[in-house]
């Protein structure tokens, strides 16, 4: 009798233990800030920045989400940017708690512009504002590829065709060279190729069947014209002989890396006449 009485007494008091500490454990608020994404968008120069801010909390209504913008230095005095969740500005759809901003890589909008030689980290941080209480999330995000960029083109503006040579088997040509001036981020190496496409506005048509006419830097200037290797000119000679048609031609250049990125492109203006 006494053993069964001592053993009720134990399981109340277990029962009771273990309801004390349910009681006294403390339901903890989930972090705030999440899913922070950063993208450069080269085509267009712009940046996007995205983060996810909950509703409430510790009691407070959420005020506002902010960037702080530093670039491609941690030490940089930081942009200050708000981010959005009502469905503009680069933001998909409102009121998702996904706050988002898609802004000009241009010092008229940005201290902390990303320039054309950056290739390695960017960072920002996330400030929510509850009440009196603000939250941040810290991060650095790499900037993977960046595209190829063109300089300097030349191309004559003007050639005037070659005359026909009375004999037959002799054609008259002229000469002239083509140079691009790339540069690349990720360094010459990760050059894949410089090229222009040659449009006849007259006959409204392009020539050499629209496939790319490719510039070189390997300094072979007897074969492609180029005159050093490994500088970023890019070049090539090109011959205009007695039986070119004669007209405007518009020259499209572009570099193209590696990864298959694209530089933005240049046009040249050339008459043959």
């Amino acid at each position: 009798m006494k053993n069964s009485i001592l053993k009720s007494k134990l399981v109340i008091l277990v029962i009771f233990w273990i309801i004390g500490c349910e009681d006294s454990g403390e339901v903890k608020e989930v972090y705030p800030i999440s899913n922070v994404n950063f993208h450069y968008l080269q085509a267009s120069n712009k940046l996007f920045v995205s983060a996810q801010s909950s509703k409430h909390y510790k009691g407070s209504d959420l005020d506002s989400v902010m960037v702080l913008w530093k670039g491609v230095s941690s030490t940089n005095i930081a942009d200050t940017i708000r981010l959005l969740d009502d469905g503009t500005e680069g933001d998909m759809i409102a009121k998702d708690l996904s706050y988002s901003r898609k802004f000009l890589n241009d010092i008229s909008i940005i201290k902390n512009v990303i320039p054309s030689s950056a290739k390695d980290s960017v960072f920002l941080s996330i400030i929510s504002l509850y009440g009196s209480n603000s939250i941040s999330d810290s991060s650095t995000f790499l900037l993977g590829n960046i595209r190829p960029k063109l300089g300097k083109v030349i191309v004559p503006s003007t050639v005037v065709r070659p005359t026909a040579n009375p004999d037959p088997n002799i054609v008259n040509t002229v000469k002239f060279t083509v140079t691009a001036v790339v540069s690349d981020p990720n360094g010459l190496d990760d050059i894949k190729r410089v090229f222009f496409r040659s449009y006849n506005v007259d006959k409204d048509s392009l020539m050499n069947g629209g496939n790319p006419i490719l510039l070189y830097d390997d300094g072979d200037k007897d074969s492609s014209g180029d005159l050093q290797k490994g500088d970023g000119q890019f070049s090539r000679t090109i011959s205009i002989t007695e039986n070119a048609l004669l007209g405007t031609y518009h020259w499209t250049f572009e570099a193209q890396d590696i990864s298959s990125a694209y530089s933005d492109t240049v046009k040249k203006v050339l008459i043959v006449k």
